[in-house]
């Protein structure tokens, strides 16, 4: 007897609502047309011209900066290059190692360490590791500090929060309960 297979809790999610493509005449999406440009030169041109540009490129730069890789910036570009139908996915691919290149000669003339990868992104992350020497004074200031009387007066005052407290949704006792036959 073959088992059925099990669904995870998301399939339903996963794919297109049905019926999504008939709500707009054919044609009105970018990817139902045909591409702008179907030339590698002219889509690679397109794209360096693009990156002379000073708003353009330091936004991209500061991303390096900060830890994105060279390649998912590219990969970005060119998914969204894709689907607003200026060029074939093939041409994007075969335009990206000049993408990535002319990144990693932006970032060595701007002196920025880059990521060519995700890869090598998470293996650039170490560990933060804690410097044993503030370890032992953290600890040893928090030893100071119970000793201190501001720490017991907080402890005390918490102890008898606590005795009085009969539960989150309990009264709160009047004023007047508490003072000695005044």
């Amino acid at each position: 007897m073959a088992e059925q297979p099990t669904l995870s809790p998301n399939a339903l999610f996963e794919g297109p609502t049905p019926g999504a493509s008939l709500t707009t005449e054919p044609g009105n999406r970018p990817w139902e047309n045909p591409p702008k440009e179907s030339s590698l030169d002219r889509v690679i041109n397109n794209y360096l011209g693009r990156l002379k540009n000073q708003q353009i490129i330091m936004p991209i730069l500061d991303a390096v900066r900060y830890g994105t890789s060279i390649t998912t910036i590219v990969e970005s570009v060119i998914e969204t290059a894709v689907m607003e139908g200026e060029h074939t996915i093939d041409i994007g691919i075969l335009a990206a190692p000049v993408l990535v290149e002319y990144l990693k000669q932006a970032c060595e003339v701007s002196e920025i360490k880059y990521n060519l990868s995700q890869i090598d992104a998470e293996k650039a992350r170490k560990p933060k590791a804690i410097d044993n020497r503030l370890l032992e004074e953290v600890l040893r200031e928090m030893e100071d500090e119970k000793d201190s009387p501001i720490q017991e007066e907080l402890e005390t005052s918490a102890e008898e929060i606590k005795s009085e407290s009969k539960g989150l949704m309990s009264r709160k006792p009047k004023k007047e309960d508490n003072k000695d036959g005044d």
